[in-house]
């Protein structure tokens, strides 16, 4: 990780969230929040993370177990599609030496 940080209090503000519903995002793991110096921040590399779970939450109305699920479905989804592209290019190669 990079150790560019946001004030925790500044992403509530910049991104108009509740501060329950990235502490629930914590609880379960999906962002981490760094306590340093009596100060909380969220990672620079989390934010992409973040957005895309505010965009579910509030614009789709799923909740935090969804997203819980939804994330680990995503990640399971592009490790399979490594795996294909891998497989493929190993075909391609075996094709190639025929």
């Amino acid at each position: 990780m990079n150790r560019k940080r946001l004030l925790y209090s500044e992403c509530l503000r910049i991104y108009e969230v509740e501060e329950s519903f990235i502490d629930s995002l914590h609880e379960v793991g999906l962002i981490h929040v760094v306590d340093k110096e009596e100060e909380s921040y969220i990672e620079y590399d989390e934010l992409s993370n973040l957005e895309q779970f505010i965009r579910w939450y509030y614009d789709m109305n799923i909740n935090v177990e969804g997203i819980d699920a939804l994330h680990n479905m995503l990640g399971k989804v592009k490790s399979l599609q490594s795996e294909i592209d891998q497989l493929r290019s190993e075909l391609q190669f075996y094709k190639s030496i025929k």
